[in-house]
């Protein structure tokens, strides 16, 4: 296994190193037509105690081997206008599962594939119309309401859509359509989620060095299966928010996001809401800490046979960064007390320790993993709304690369180790078994 990764990481350098040579020995008038090639390379081992990635499951553990590797070319035409393609291979070598345990996506294991083939065009005639068509990774701001989730091996969200731009000095507007990839470890990726995506984002960018941004989603699926508290039907999942961060004044920092649904889910109405709020404050001294404050909820069912829906979706965002490193929750029926210090001992060195302190919104609603799924219920409410604690630490390093030859090929080496523990509330003890539950990882990734 050793020897494989080894290969892996020296095939990928040298077509790396090699196509970049290439593209230097193509001039061209005004630097145009111009091809870059990227990619990176990334391993990762993990332990997981008590917990799996799909379920929080006492005495079950699983210790795994995680690698993934992706190329991309860039041709530019114009400045504003490019075709770009990305292949990506991941595997994983675990001790208690293999492909076959994942029947619809594996999270973990996508053999040689297509993740990324669009052509964007900016500016067209030198007005403000654009467009992107193909697949892509769509992410805006800090990943929450629309992200690609990279944290997991295969990436979270992938889309085959299109986005419209309308991008001026006093606004950026985006409006997309699209549909999730529904990745397939062993076959070419051409099925998708059973629903549509749609959505207008925009940004506001004469408030610079503050930032607004303004969204709307609606997630559809007319097939007719959603089922509802009143009956079964489609669903149409209209979301509109915003999110916002900005300097305040004597050294804090503050960002935040707002998001109100509604529409139906199979025969209920929807009525649910989530926002976030974050405040920091950046010391420029020895160590240059950053300790901050966070608090993010989402709304959860307060009554499981009224025909309506109050248990908030987390859009098409990202969750590893926010809700605990474990991915333990969703940001459904929740309430996460989070507090923390980021630390720089050395130069490209980064230390953190987070804290969280988790409720369930609602008592009668669901614990929602971190894959969207309903863990555990009381739909008496009788088990409380205690959920438990998570505490995150860890360190990254940027190591220095210099003058060597790898510099010439590796643009950021960077290493990544951590621990995280997860100490189960009274709901998870009094609705089943609880334990403690254990995570430790150690991660290099190179990319080029």
């Amino acid at each position: 296994m050793s020897r494989g990764l080894c290969v892996l990481f020296a095939v990928s350098a040298c077509f790396v190193s090699s196509m970049q040579t290439i593209a230097g020995e193509q001039p061209a008038a005004n630097g145009f037509p111009r091809l870059n090639f990227s990619g990176s390379v990334r391993t990762r081992y993990e332990y997981l105690d008590n917990f799996t990635i799909r379920r929080y499951a006492v005495d079950e553990d699983d210790s795994m081997l995680l690698t993934r590797l992706r190329l991309g070319a860039d041709l530019l035409l114009r400045p504003n206008f490019r075709f770009y393609a990305e292949l990506q291979d991941n595997r994983f070598f675990s001790e208690e599962f293999d492909v076959h345990d994942f029947p619809s996506s594996c999270p973990y294991e996508n053999r040689l594939d297509l993740r990324q083939a669009f052509i964007e065009a900016k500016h067209l005639w030198e007005e403000p119309w654009g467009f992107k068509i193909g697949r892509q990774a769509i992410s805006y701001a800090d990943n929450r309401i629309w992200g690609p989730g990279d944290w997991g091996n295969t990436g979270r969200y992938l889309w085959d859509g299109a986005k419209l731009y309308y991008h001026t000095d006093f606004i950026t507007l985006d409006a997309i359509i699209a549909e999730r990839v529904l990745p397939n470890a062993l076959k070419f990726d051409g099925n998708h989620y059973p629903y549509q995506a749609y959505g207008l984002y925009a940004n506001l960018p004469q408030l610079k060095p503050t930032k607004l941004d303004m969204f709307y989603t609606l997630k559809r699926d007319t097939h007719d299966t959603t089922k509802g508290e009143s009956g079964t039907g489609d669903a149409n999942r209209h979301t509109i928010g915003a999110y916002a961060k900005s300097d305040l004044p004597f050294g804090f920092d503050g960002n935040g996001t707002a998001a109100y649904q509604f529409g139906n889910n199979g025969e209920d109405g929807v009525r649910a809401y989530g926002f976030t709020a974050e405040l920091g404050y950046q010391i420029e001294e020895v160590l240059r800490p950053r300790p901050y404050i966070a608090y993010s909820y989402a709304s959860g069912d307060s009554d499981p046979s009224d025909g309506r829906c109050e248990t908030f979706d987390g859009v098409f965002g990202a969750i590893d960064q926010y809700y605990g490193r474990m991915n333990l929750l969703s940001w459904m029926n929740m309430i996460d007390y989070q507090c923390g210090v980021a630390i720089h001992p050395m130069n490209k060195l980064t230390l953190s320790v987070d804290y969280h302190r988790f409720m369930l919104a609602e008592s009668r609603d669901s614990w929602y993993y971190g894959n969207g799924n309903s863990m555990r219920r009381n739909k008496k409410g009788l088990a409380g709304r205690d959920l438990g604690q998570e505490i995150d630490i860890i360190a990254s390093y940027s190591v220095p690369l210099g003058e060597s030859r790898l510099a010439k090929v590796v643009k950021k080496f960077e290493l990544m180790a951590g621990y995280g523990c997860f100490v189960p509330g009274d709901f998870i003890e009094t609705t089943g078994a609880a334990g403690d539950a254990h995570w430790v990882f150690a991660q290099a990734m190179a990319s080029f």
